[in-house]
């Protein structure tokens, strides 16, 4: 008891450090250049706090008064996701933590993302060696990431990236404007299981950001044996002190603190979609046969947080038109626009 009132004590004076930092960040009319390691560090530590915490700093710190904050593209452009599950999607992930839409992804855009993903070079976690296509016959590594300026050479990847309701979605679940702040796109395998911990394959939260959302789209079929996504519904709202603090947790420390019947692996075939909130406990499951390969976007209500890119690749004419009707969505990817 006495060591949790130091801690949170130490964190609150974080906190409010975190809220300072944060309105500053905010305040600026251009694309920031980035949030300073101590106050990023700061961040993090405060949201051990409470899991809610980010998401109520964020209403605090980020308050943008221009109509195209709000804008999304025409939402009838997507290929994704059905329109009339976005209310089911928005209380799912308010009950839950995540939802996951019942409609299976067309398959002619699941097979063109991973015939792109089986070629396009990537890097092995953790093995520093260069950047080559995936070994699929004989992987080596645990995980294998295609960065997001590689990946957005794929027409598909640029599609999902972009997609209005994604956005509309992350909208109406965090209650402010968002922005597209990342893409990651990996391969999981049954490879060097001791890399859990890298791999992101023990139970944390994630803290890049203050307040986001994300979505998911398996490219292969995912069974309990190929590396299922796992979470633990509800914790993206209520975690336990001890499992509060930033950094790894064991499936153990998640049943002595009586959670497990709450845990969940997402299984499904490829082009299963879904949307979480991943400040709640997740993690990713070591396969034990097969591989895994998994596409996903990130909303944040700031880039406040994490070092950022802004990419440059070349721009789809579907992507042009969603900059040019959602600009604030779409920020990261002006200059991408602007030299096409």
């Amino acid at each position: 008891m006495v060591h949790e009132a130091v801690d949170n004590a130490l964190n609150a004076a974080r906190l409010a450090k975190t809220v300072a930092a944060a309105r500053r960040f905010g305040r600026s009319r251009d694309l920031p250049p980035g949030t300073d390691g101590q106050s990023y560090w700061n961040m993090r530590q405060a949201m051990s706090l409470d899991p809610r915490v980010g998401k109520a700093v964020s209403k605090l710190a980020f308050r943008s008064e221009s109509p195209l904050a709000w804008q999304v593209s025409d939402t009838s452009s997507t290929r994704f996701i059905d329109a009339a599950e976005v209310d089911r999607a928005v209380a799912g992930i308010r009950r839950d933590g995540l939802y996951v839409f019942p409609q299976v992804v067309d398959r002619s855009i699941v097979d063109a993302i991973r015939a792109f993903a089986e070629q396009v070079p990537c890097t092995a976690r953790g093995e520093g060696s260069p950047k080559a296509p995936y070994p699929r016959s004989a992987p080596t590594a645990g995980r294998y990431d295609i960065d997001e300026t590689d990946a957005l050479a794929c027409a598909e990847v640029q599609e999902f990236a972009t997609d209005p309701l994604m956005a509309l979605i992350a909208q109406r679940y965090l209650e402010q404007p968002v922005i597209m702040d990342e893409i990651a796109f990996w391969w999981t395998t049954t490879q060097r299981g001791e890399d859990a911990d890298l791999n992101a394959q023990l139970f944390h939260q994630d803290r890049d950001r203050l307040s986001f959302l994300k979505f998911f789209i398996y490219l292969t079929d995912v069974s309990p044996e190929t590396g299922p996504h796992v979470y633990l519904k509800g914790s993206h709202k209520r975690i336990p002190w001890s499992l509060r603090a930033d950094g790894r947790m064991t499936d153990e420390a998640v049943r002595a603190a009586g959670l497990w019947e709450n845990v969940v692996e997402l299984t499904g075939a490829a082009g299963t979609l879904m949307a979480v909130d991943t400040i709640g406990l997740h993690k990713g499951k070591t396969p034990v046969s097969g591989d895994r390969l998994a596409l996903e976007n990130e909303f944040s209500t700031s880039l406040f947080g994490m070092d950022y890119g802004c990419p440059r690749f070349t721009p789809t004419e579907l992507l042009r038109g969603r900059y040019i009707r959602m600009p604030y969505v779409l920020q990261r990817y002006r200059d991408a626009v602007a030299e096409s």
